[in-house]
C-alpha cells in the first residue's frame, strides 16, 4: 500500500524485544513519501547494559531506511530518550536523514501537526533520574518475562498476550502517569494556537483521541505490539496496528 507519510516510534533496535521481523515486513510491503522516526528507534542506552542484542534484521532495517532516504524518501529522525546521544547532532544530516528535537508536519489537507518524542514531558526523567532508571529496568524485565511467557503460550496454541501492556492498563499509578503525560503534551501544543494535531511516542501506548480540542496521536511501539500513525494521500491521519 502507498502512504504519504509514516510515523513510527520506540522500535528499540539493539534489544531482544524489538519486533524487527514485523517492522521489516511492513516497510517492504508499503511505500512512503516521508518517514518520521519519532524517537527511540535505536536503543543506545542498551549498549551499556548486558541485554544489548543485534542480529541481521536490526542491520537490515537500518539499511532499508538509508536506502529509502537515498531514493528520495524524506526521513526525519526525532531524538528520544533512549537515543538521546544523538542530541549532539541535531540539525545535522546523515545520509539524507535529518536529526531534530521536534518538527512541524503539514498534512496534504493543510492541517498543522507538532511531532516530537515526548520524553520532555516525563517528570520522572527530569526530577528523579534514579527512579526513572529503576522503572525502566523493571519494564525491561517485564518485557523479558513477556517474551518467554508468550513462547509458552505459542506452544500451547494460544494467542499473544502482553504482560507489560496489561500492567500499563491496570495499575492505577501507571494510568495516572499516562493521563498526566497526555495533558502535559496538550498544554505544550496549545502554546501555539495554529496546531491541530500532536504526534508523539515515548510511553508505548498507542492512542488517537481528542483532548481539549487537539487531536492527540501516539505512535505506540514495536516491542509489546506493533503500531504506527500513517497519513493517506488525501491528508487523512490514521492509527494502525500491524499484525
Amino acid at each position: 500500500m502507498k502512504y504519504k507519510t509514516l510515523f513510527i516510534s520506540d522500535v528499540h533496535l539493539g534489544t531482544t524485544v524489538s519486533q524487527t521481523g514485523r517492522l521489516l515486513k511492513f516497510l517492504k510491503e508499503n511505500e512512503f513519501e516521508k518517514l518520521y522516526l519519532v524517537g527511540d528507534i535505536v536503543d543506545m542506552t542498551a549498549i551499556r547494559r548486558r541485554y544489548f542484542y543485534w542480529d541481521e534484521n536490526h542491520n537490515t532495517i537500518l539499511q532499508k531506511i538509508l536506502r529509502m532516504a537515498r531514493k528520495g524518501v524524506q526521513v526525519e529522525y526525532i531524538v528520544g530518550n533512549h537515543d538521546v546521544f544523538l542530541e549532539f547532532f541535531i540539525q545535522e544530516h546523515f545520509g539524507n536523514i535529518n536529526l531534530k528535537e521536534r518538527d512541524v508536519h503539514v498534512t496534504a489537507d493543510g492541517r498543522k501537526c507538532l511531532v516530537m518524542h515526548g520524553h520532555q514531558f516525563d517528570g520522572v526523567i527530569k526530577e528523579l533520574p534514579w527512579l526513572y532508571w529503576l522503572g525502566d529496568t523493571m519494564y525491561d524485565f517485564a518485557l523479558f518475562i513477556n517474551t518467554w511467557f508468550n513462547r509458552a503460550r505459542y506452544l500451547l496454541g494460544k494467542d499473544y498476550w502482553s504482560l507489560s501492556l496489561y500492567l500499563k492498563t491496570k495499575v492505577k499509578n501507571v494510568i495516572k502517569f499516562v493521563n498526566n503525560y497526555e495533558q502535559l503534551v496538550i498544554h505544550e501544543v496549545k502554546k501555539d494556537k495554529t496546531f491541530d494535531t500532536v504526534i508523539v511516542g515515548h510511553i508505548h501506548m498507542s492512542a488517537d483521541k481528542e483532548i481539549s480540542g487537539i487531536r492527540y496521536m501516539n505512535c505506540g511501539c514495536w516491542t509489546e505490539y506493533c503500531s504506527a500513525v500513517v497519513e493517506h494521500e488525501d491528508g487523512r491521519l490514521e492509527l494502525i496496528t500491524v499484525d
